[in-house]
């Protein structure tokens, strides 16, 4: 599927969308209910190399995101993997742009690289629509958090954690 993005501008400096982005724990606010079963990789959850995994309810299938690289205040790049056995690569880009007037433009984009069958029943399925739409709420939802300053993560678990030992949920 090729890329699918949503821009929107937000009234806040973009070092902090840019920091507010690059803690993973934030995503399952951004998400909303559009995923489920939301864990992280590790226990720190931000910078480079901090990755969740969760389900996306309408697909049903599972998903993989890690930030793999960033250019402070600019760009955060992510990389994963979904569908089944998690074959499908997909990335997603997050640009913040500074206005003229002072307010950040950010671009919040998503694709996937399919694979043998899973190449064609994406195109047939029209995964794009749903994806696209996904993606102009999480927009509307970071605008709606970074202006109102409620951006602090909330509790997530982490995979694979030890919870009892460490407190973590």
């Amino acid at each position: 599927m090729g890329p699918v993005y949503a821009e929107i501008e937000i009234d806040a400096p973009r070092e902090l969308i840019f920091n507010y982005l690059m803690d993973m724990a934030t995503r399952p606010d951004l998400y909303g209910k559009s995923v489920s079963s939301f864990r992280l990789l590790r226990l720190e959850s931000r910078g480079i190399g901090a990755g969740a995994r969760f389900q996306f309810k309408r697909r049903k299938t599972w998903a993989d995101s890690s930030i793999t690289a960033a250019d402070s205040p600019r760009r955060i790049s992510e990389r994963g993997a979904t569908g089944r056995l998690n074959r499908t690569v997909t990335g997603t880009e997050w640009e913040i742009a500074e206005s003229p007037g002072g307010v950040s433009i950010v671009r919040v984009s998503y694709w996937t690289e399919p694979k043998g069958m899973a190449k064609a029943f994406d195109r047939m399925n029209g995964g794009a629509g749903w994806y696209g739409r996904l993606m102009k709420r999480v927009a509307a939802e970071l605008r709606e958090r970074v202006e109102a300053e409620r951006t602090s993560a909330v509790p997530v678990g982490v995979a694979g954690g030890n919870r009892y030992s460490t407190g973590v949920r």
